[in-house]
């Protein structure tokens, strides 16, 4: 029976130490770029199989920190972009992708990149030097460039599209589904008439998926309940009570839970006047009828990405990003009409 190879047996074949040929199979830049290419070539010549997760191991072996610790997977935020709102949604993703990487192994750590924190360059030291494979970045307000990170050695993903660059795989919120859904869950309440409300800058982030979602269900409804979303940059009193002034809604749909105050200094009740309907119930956790996006799930699912491109051996921004999508769950609330009794 043929011996399959082992690291020891193509470091001799090649008269390289077992370390080289380990660093060079993780595609460490500590190796010259013509010794990683010829090992690489060797090792695919004899079909041996480099498990990227069993250098991290025996490095922590070696230290004394292995408790069962596969590794560390960075969860890249960014504080000047943090929002107080957004606060017990960032929260909740880091919760569900610190639970997931227990059970994979792994151990969660988060990383604080801007002024004042790690600058990018930094942020690639303080990777490489920890041997960190894998990361996720957090979903930010607004969209940024993170080109200058060295992506070229991780195994990474975006929650949401919170960077404009480069192109990673990307853990999402099903906005356009979930807007759909809750509409029909909506009109079977007996709404007819549906107001969306939305800060351009959140719209912009999510790629316009929840006007896109409006737009969608304009086609199959008749002109008169065909209401246009306001999008502001951001959300004032008097431009909203304009908006519903003029277009009268029976129910408005949006993430701020404060035009209920303003439609009852116009001495409108929610939901006996009108319905409101929470696009975030995490994010805004006033009692509401809305959506729950799922954070834990999605924290979740951003872990099990990039633990899979580490077993796999994929590095670096892909030819063709992929996007994984989960659907929100409608939470019922005291903010819209109860079912009708079956």
């Amino acid at each position: 029976m043929t011996k399959l190879p082992t690291l020891r047996t193509l470091a001799a074949e090649l008269g390289l130490s077992a370390a080289t040929v380990s660093e060079a199979l993780r595609d460490s830049p500590r190796v010259k770029e013509q010794t990683r290419m010829r090992v690489h070539q060797a090792a695919a010549a004899v079909g041996y199989r480099h498990n990227p997760l069993v250098g991290r191991v025996m490095a922590d072996l070696r230290r004394g920190q292995l408790q069962g610790c596969r590794g560390v997977i960075g969860a890249l935020n960014c504080r000047e972009q943090a929002n107080p709102l957004r606060t017990r949604f960032q929260d909740a993703v880091l919760h569900g992708a610190n639970k997931r990487a227990e059970e994979l192994g792994f151990r969660l750590e988060v990383f604080w990149v801007g002024e004042k924190q790690l600058s990018f360059r930094r942020l690639n030291m303080v990777l490489l030097t920890r041997g960190i494979q894998g990361v996720f970045v957090m979903p930010f307000e607004e969209p940024q460039d993170w080109s200058e990170v060295d992506w070229t050695g991780l195994s990474a993903v975006r929650l949401d599209y919170s960077l404009s660059r480069p192109g990673l795989h990307t853990i999402s919120p099903d906005h356009h589904a979930a807007l759909i859904h809750a509409v029909e869950r909506l009109r079977e309440r007996g709404y007819r008439r549906v107001g969306l409300f939305v800060r351009r800058a959140a719209e912009k982030r999510i790629l316009f998926k929840w006007t896109g979602a409006l737009m969608s269900y304009h086609q199959g409804v008749v002109p008169g309940e065909r209401i246009p979303p306001l999008i502001v940059e951001t959300l004032q009193r008097e431009d909203f009570l304009a908006w519903f002034e003029a277009y009268r809604p029976d129910v408005v749909i949006g993430h701020h839970p404060i035009v209920i105050d303003w439609l009852a200094q116009r001495g409108l009740q929610v939901p006996k006047d009108v319905g409101f309907f929470n696009l975030n119930t995490t994010q805004e956790p006033h009692p509401s009828a809305g959506l729950d996006l799922l954070p834990r799930q999605l924290g979740a699912a951003a872990v099990e990405s990039v633990v899979a491109q580490i077993q796999r051996s994929e590095r670096g921004p892909p030819l063709h990003p992929k996007t994984i999508s989960i659907e929100g769950a409608w939470v019922d609330g005291p903010t819209v009409r109860p079912a009708a009794s079956a």
